[in-house]
C-alpha cells in the first residue's frame, strides 16, 4: 500500500506544467516565459492553449486562426502581430504590447488587456464581450464592429448593452 501511495505520489510531478526551452516548437500548456522568438514568424494556426507568452517577444508575428485560450501573454512584446480570427478566449494580456496588432473577427471573451498597450490596434468584428481594459491605451484603436458588451473600459466603467462598435455606458 505505501508503495502506490509513493508512486501516486510522484506521477503528481510528472504530470505538472511542462517547461519549454525557447527553440521547442510551441504546443499546448507549456511555459515559454522570458524567450525572445524570431520577428516575423509565421505561426499562423498555431495550437497553444493553456501557455504561459509572458515577458516573451514576438515581433511581425503571425497568430492568425491560432489557438490561445486561457494563456498567459502578460508584459509580452507583440507589435505589428496578426490574431485574425484567433482563439484568445480568457487569456490573460496585462501590461503587454500589442501597438499596431490585428485582431480582425478575433475571439477576445473575458481576455484581460488591463494596463496594455493598443495604440493603432484592429479590433474590427472582435468578439471583446466582458474584455478588461482598464488602464489600457487604446489610442487611435480601431472597434468598428466589434462586440464590447460587459466589458469593462479604460476608466473601469462596464460598456452597456448596445455597445457594438463603442463602449455605451
Amino acid at each position: 500500500m505505501k508503495k502506490i501511495f509513493i508512486a501516486i505520489f510522484f506521477s503528481l510531478f510528472l504530470f505538472s506544467p511542462v517547461q519549454a526551452g525557447c527553440d521547442d516548437p510551441l504546443t499546448d500548456g507549456v511555459d515559454y516565459s522570458n524567450c525572445r522568438f524570431s520577428d516575423a514568424q509565421d505561426l499562423q494556426g498555431s495550437y497553444l492553449p493553456n501557455s504561459n507568452l509572458s515577458f516573451t517577444s514576438f515581433i511581425q508575428v503571425n497568430f492568425d486562426k491560432s489557438i490561445m485560450m486561457n494563456s498567459n501573454l502578460s508584459f509580452g512584446t507583440f507589435p505589428e502581430s496578426t490574431f485574425v480570427r484567433a482563439n484568445l478566449y480568457e487569456s490573460v494580456n496585462i501590461g503587454a504590447n500589442f501597438e499596431k496588432s490585428n485582431f480582425t473577427s478575433a475571439n477576445l471573451t473575458r481576455v484581460d488587456f488591463m494596463g496594455a498597450t493598443l495604440i493603432e490596434a484592429n479590433f474590427q468584428n472582435a468578439n471583446l464581450m466582458e474584455a478588461n481594459f482598464t488602464s489600457a491605451n487604446l489610442t487611435n484603436a480601431n472597434f468598428d464592429g466589434a462586440n464590447l458588451i460587459g466589458a469593462k473600459w479604460t476608466n473601469g466603467e462596464t460598456c452597456g448593452p448596445e455597445s457594438i462598435g463603442v463602449c455605451n455606458k
